[in-house]
């Protein structure tokens, strides 16, 4: 497949304010946004932004903020390509969130941003890790086709052994195994969510739970989310007393179906739950897919003198630790 590309980044269902809603827990943080145009040119910033209250339990007595993409993908987004026009535009972004108080900011590029490519426009870039994109302007046959040979063989026999329940209305069934899993996984607490993150996700426009079951027990169920032209993989769960079902090959191959009905061009599966090319959930995807896109992370310092303070300040109240080389090790 020729490299993936997209004609309206802002479509997509990351760069939504009711997606980034969904972060904004408890008062802790506000959508922060900034658009830089000259003419018809235009760079769009927008970030989630937080108050910096403590560093290792060490109150902060400066009033400093910071930004971060929402969990998944955004930055920046551009019509323009030219390298006058963008330095002018990430300098006015600069001196705008300096004037704000605001430290830094952490983005996870969308792969299918072009933006991501512009390295020499932050003050930290490189790509973290690979994602699988599944082409779904293929007819259904040839989609198939591109699976390994063992996952084809899994497919035929899961379709004549589970059913699959398309739109599942209620977050208890997803709940009821998720929390299952992300303990199996020994998963951070971040993923932990609330009952109310997944029902307010519901409500977002082209958001489906998928579930397939073995008569009426749940074998995998997963949330999916359809944009204008890319679909995405969002969150998902097994049941590890079905296992040898493998509902989850199921699940996506159903997802894969659903996504191209409503016009999707392509659904990201994501990365692995590390950057090794030898990841068991990368490995699991590729099976689907053998195209992969980088997926970059950057950093903007506003004030690099504070944010280095902020690291520092964290490595003296954790000396028996490694410190992780991050861009806000203050909040690690």
């Amino acid at each position: 497949m020729s490299t993936p590309i997209v004609s309206d980044i802002e479509s997509d269902i990351y760069y939504q304010k009711e997606y980034s809603n969904l972060y904004l827990t408890s008062g802790d943080g506000e959508i922060f946004e900034y658009t830089y145009a000259e003419g018809d040119l235009f760079v769009k910033f927008r970030a989630i932004k937080r108050l910096i209250e403590n560093v290792a339990g060490v109150q902060v007595e400066e009033e400093l903020y910071d930004l971060e993409t929402p969990y998944g993908y955004g930055g920046p987004v551009s019509n323009s390509s030219d390298e006058a026009f963008l330095q002018k535009a990430f300098a006015s972004y600069k001196q705008h969130c300096k004037n704000q108080n605001i430290v830094c900011e952490f983005i996870r590029f969308h792969p299918f941003n072009a933006m991501a490519s512009r390295g020499e426009l932050f003050d930290m870039h490189f790509a973290e890790r690979q994602v699988v994109i599944v082409d779904l302007q293929n007819s259904d046959e040839e989609r198939r086709k591109l699976y390994s040979k063992t996952t084809r063989n899994i497919v035929k026999r899961t379709i004549k052994r589970l059913s699959v329940d398309i739109d599942v209305n209620t977050a208890d069934d997803f709940m009821s195994v998720y929390y299952q899993t992300m303990e199996k996984n020994a998963a951070d607490d971040f993923f932990f969510f609330k009952k109310n993150y997944f029902t307010d996700l519901m409500k977002l426009d082209g958001v489906s739970l998928i579930g397939t079951r073995l008569e009426d027990e749940l074998a995998a169920i997963g949330y999916f989310m359809c944009g204008k032209e890319i679909a995405h993989y969002h969150l998902s769960a097994n049941n590890p007393n079905l296992s040898k079902e493998n509902g989850n090959y199921l699940l996506l191959d159903s997802a894969f179906d659903l996504a191209k009905s409503k016009g999707c061009k392509y659904m990201m599966l994501g990365g692995g739950r590390t950057s090794s090319p030898d990841d068991n959930l990368f490995k699991f995807k590729s099976k689907f897919s053998s195209t992969h896109m980088p997926f970059y992370i950057s950093g903007l310092d506003f004030m690099p003198e504070k944010r280095a303070h902020l690291n520092s300040l964290w490595v003296s109240q954790n000396k028996d630790k490694p410190s992780p080389k991050l861009f806000q090790l203050y909040r690690a």
